[in-house]
């Protein structure tokens, strides 16, 4: 049972700091991209670019807020799997 909780942290982790990460990229490569394809306007002259603006903008601020709340809501289970362990499981001192 320990092991399941172990893994649903650090899935939990890891899956925060991957979104955050292609948050970041999105952030810092798609204003380029977006130019070089001429694509940075918000007119609906044609629905792909009209679609594809909206995707951009909508990444750019939902990956980063939402990276944040899983790896604290990581942290937050990992720290209630140590408190919830039994008081002589969490010392490291064998007592004499």
């Amino acid at each position: 049972m320990e092991n399941a909780k172990s893994m649903l942290y650090r899935r939990t982790l890891w899956a925060g700091i991957i979104l955050g990460a292609v948050g970041l990229l999105i952030l810092l490569f798609s204003n380029t991209f977006m130019q070089t394809i001429g694509t940075y306007t918000l007119n609906g002259s044609n629905g792909f670019f009209f679609a594809l603006t909206q995707i951009h903008v909508l990444a750019a601020q939902g990956c980063l807020p939402f990276s944040a709340a899983l790896i604290s809501a990581a942290l937050v289970m990992r720290y209630l799997a140590l408190v919830s362990l039994p008081s002589e499981q969490q010392t490291t001192k064998p007592t004499p």
